[in-house]
């Protein structure tokens, strides 16, 4: 019992006060509000890289970073731009507001790296990402196979109106990893597994889940 509780928080000397909030426009009236809590600004900033890397197109953000120990609170908005040009902004303003130093990237190292598991900072729809990308690589699936397989996999409910919406924001009309079947009435969907960063996906999603089995099943 101890070991799961251990699994499910950050360590001590990894859990940070910061709160950061992404509010976006992800489509035409489709508005989003993305949290991540006590993670450091380098992990924020992957997490931001993956918001990007869902849309072909540049969109608006409003980004906001609280500290909860000094009280203090620091927004940016970005407008358009190129998605490196997004990023970039992102990664000076976390510099900025937070006084963190990043250190330089080794592209190298980025497929391949997985980080530490933390339950108390990953989003429900990073959750989904993990079981959709290890889950179903093979033949078509609905928002209802989604719900069930994140149930078993984190004990936890996902409702299969959110499953709806995340699968929705995937497919991203088209342009994300995902196609789309059927009607408004009941869609289904399939993992674009011929494409090279599906399958990069695919792979680190499926060590990510056996880390998460690993660190449950002690």
């Amino acid at each position: 019992m101890s070991d799961v509780v251990e699994a499910k928080t950050l360590k001590t000397e990894e859990r940070t006060g910061y709160l950061y909030e992404f509010t976006y426009n992800s489509g035409p009236g489709l508005r989003e509000v993305f949290q991540c809590k006590y993670v450091k600004p380098d992990e924020a900033l992957t997490r931001f890289r993956r918001i990007l890397a869902l849309t072909e197109e540049p969109f608006d953000f409003r980004i906001v970073v609280r500290d909860e120990s000094k009280r203090e609170e620091s927004s940016f908005q970005v407008e358009g731009g190129s998605i490196e040009e997004m990023f970039e902004k992102f990664k000076v303003f976390l510099e900025t507001s937070t006084g963190y130093s990043f250190a330089p990237e080794r592209k190298e190292a980025v497929d391949t790296e997985i980080e530490e598991i933390s339950y108390e900072s990953m989003s429900s729809y990073e959750k989904m990402h993990i079981v959709i990308y290890a889950s179903f690589k093979h033949g078509k699936f609905s928002s209802l196979d989604v719900a069930e397989i994140y149930q078993a996999t984190f004990n936890d409910d996902l409702p299969k109106s959110t499953a709806s919406t995340y699968l929705a924001r995937m497919w991203n009309g088209g342009k994300g990893h995902l196609e789309r079947y059927g009607n408004r009435s009941g869609y289904t969907y399939r993992l674009k597994t011929e494409v090279p960063d599906v399958q990069k996906e695919a792979e680190r999603a499926e060590e990510i889940l056996a880390s998460i089995q690993l660190h449950v099943g002690k």
